[in-house]
């Protein structure tokens, strides 16, 4: 009998051990600080539990600060939570944890992430490094740049100007709208991009690329509600860069240096 006591003494501080070991472990992990210039990304943990079969809204999510590396293979940014709005759980989600792919129903098909009443359209965007970086779940405005003639009241001032029968006009078509999905030929950014647009939104986009107006994306701040009147930004004709040298003297270019 005694022996059999002696044994069991040092399994059990064995396990004690153990399991002060793994808190240790634990406590590490969670006070871990990143090291010099490592990149911190932003990604979306639930700031409740969510069961199976839940429907995930922005109250549900929150933004949590980590390293790069410390991020889930399937991690979901936090700039792109507009994406799994409004999609059910899958599996059990305890708050405070990340949510990933694997949580989410957002495999099923491009259709599924369409809103009621949206059109998904496909969009060629001129943009150089801001198109490269958009990404799905992003919200953008689009700016037009396009060519008009002059109304009937202005062409008596032009009818002598051949060159200013038409003039280029640059202003905002569509104040926000979100972006679906990447070109599938493009993992890493580009210029092509499937909208999520109301049928006369898409009609009109349509319609801008059929006539080769040029579309250029302004990036947007996610959920931001000003600037939605499209009218608010006005325009701008030839006549804007005109009206801007008026009073200025002309610099001459030198001969030689002086």
């Amino acid at each position: 009998m005694a022996d059999n006591k002696k044994n069991v003494i040092p399994l059990v501080l064995a396990v004690v051990l153990a399991l002060a070991a793994v808190f240790a472990v634990n406590r590490l992990i969670a006070q871990k600080t990143p090291m010099a210039g490592e990149e911190m990304v932003e990604v979306v943990v639930v700031s409740r539990s969510l069961s199976p079969g839940e429907v995930i809204n922005i109250s549900s999510l929150r933004k949590k600060v980590i390293p790069r590396t410390a991020a889930p293979s399937k991690a979901v940014f936090w700039n792109q939570r507009s994406v799994i709005l409004n999609q059910k759980v899958l599996t059990a989600v305890s708050e405070g944890d990340y949510l990933v792919l694997d949580n989410i129903g957002v495999s099923k098909g491009l259709s599924d992430m369409v809103g009621d009443g949206e059109w998904g359209i496909p969009v060629s965007l001129n943009g150089g490094a801001i198109t490269s970086r958009l990404r799905p779940g992003d919200e953008i405005a689009i700016i037009a740049t396009f060519k008009v003639k002059p109304r009937e009241a202005e062409k008596h001032e032009v009818e002598s100007k051949a060159d200013k029968r038409s003039q280029t006009v640059t202003t905002v078509l569509m104040p926000r709208v979100k972006i679906l999905a990447l070109d599938g030929n493009q993992q890493q950014g580009g210029d092509q991009f499937v909208l999520a647009l109301s049928p006369a939104e898409a009609q009109i986009i349509v319609s801008a690329q059929a006539n080769g107006i040029e579309l250029s994306p302004a990036l947007r701040r996610p959920y931001d509600n000003a600037n939605l009147d499209r009218k608010e930004a006005k325009m701008v004709k030839t006549e804007v860069f005109e009206k801007m040298i008026q009073g200025i003297e002309m610099v001459e270019v030198p001969i030689g240096p002086k």
